[in-house]
């Protein structure tokens, strides 16, 4: 997944108008369509967990014509409302439903691993013998986001096993904002194909939503990660502003190419303050969100791959066959 943030330019409204919405649902549903037409597909799998971006390629997928959505719910260890939200979102837009939980399955791996014997007590062992005492202090705190991504990549093994044996693919539902912020699993949050993957949540996704006529269930509902990494959490607490906010913040700092330079300390906290009073936020709320941007940039570069010049070997031109 190499994904380029895209280039912001000025003089665009900030918030998408209801009346452009209609518009860009059609666009979407074209590349859709015309992706599908060119590689002989037919199914489209989706994990839908009762959220907004789930909710919106649903509807996205729910009436284009040859194309055949199965939507895919999978709890783990989650919200009750949660689930009957995404029951209700593949009922409004008809379409076919496949539940499957991975609770036990997820329980079943923790035991596995968080034993004396198992990985945790195998990679304390390593990490001794490294002498990163730090490190090994650290893990029990970084347990639970590690945990938490066994959850989203247990739902993608799921959806590409479906997809496999359907011949179809599985549909991303990652948007801008989280691209932005590295706010994903590596191989857990992904797919084939990424409708709203360049549509930010807050100021855009919204009315795209409102447009397709997304149950007010899925758009009322309270962003979270659906895997608990703080519990009882929302993505707030992690991203640190609502998805409105922080959409003005990511697109300050897009126009001032945070994301294509190198910057030092003193540099970053001082375009962080200043930003911070042309948008009336907290320095600090600023300064977290500019961090992540530049601390997740590789998430949006991977896999890293060395070239042949890069190792020292001749160009595929310059071989004789």
């Amino acid at each position: 997944m190499i994904s380029t943030l895209p280039e912001i330019e000025s003089g665009a409204s900030l918030k998408m108008k209801s009346e452009d919405a209609g518009k860009i649902i059609s666009n979407i549903r074209d590349a859709i369509k015309k992706y599908y037409t060119e590689s002989r597909l037919t199914y489209a799998v989706f994990g839908i967990s009762g959220g907004l971006d789930s909710a919106v390629i649903a509807g996205l997928l729910s009436d284009i014509e040859g194309i055949k959505p199965i939507g895919v719910i999978m709890p783990c260890e989650s919200d009750i409302q949660a689930e009957q939200i995404a029951g209700i979102v593949l009922k409004h837009y008809k379409i076919p439903a496949i539940r499957t939980d991975l609770t036990a399955d997820y329980h079943h791996l923790m035991g596995h691993y968080y034993t004396s014997e198992g990985v945790y007590g195998q990679l304390t062992s390593v990490l001794n013998g490294y002498g990163d005492n730090e490190l090994v202090t650290s893990l029990p705190h970084r347990k639970a986001r590690a945990s938490g991504n066994i959850k989203a990549r247990l739902r993608m093994i799921t959806l590409y096993h479906i997809a496999q044996l359907t011949g179809g693919i599985v549909i991303s539902t990652d948007n801008l904002s989280e691209l932005c912020m590295g706010f994903w699993t590596l191989n857990g949050d992904v797919g084939d194909l990424s409708p709203i993957q360049y549509v930010f949540k807050g100021l855009e996704e919204h009315a795209i939503a409102e447009a397709l006529g997304v149950p007010r269930e899925a758009i009322d509902a309270i962003p979270t990660d659906g895997l608990d990494v703080i519990p009882g959490g929302s993505d707030e607490d992690q991203l640190g502003l609502p998805y409105k906010d922080l959409d003005r913040v990511i697109i300050s700092l897009l126009k001032n190419k945070i994301d294509k330079k190198t910057i030092d300390k003193d540099s970053l906290s001082l375009l962080s303050n200043n930003l911070a009073e042309e948008l009336g936020y907290e320095p600090k709320r600023v300064a977290h969100i500019a961090d992540q941007m530049i601390k997740t940039n590789f998430k949006r570069n991977w896999p890293k791959v060395f070239s042949r010049s890069d190792i020292g070997l001749p160009e595929i031109d310059e071989l004789e066959p």
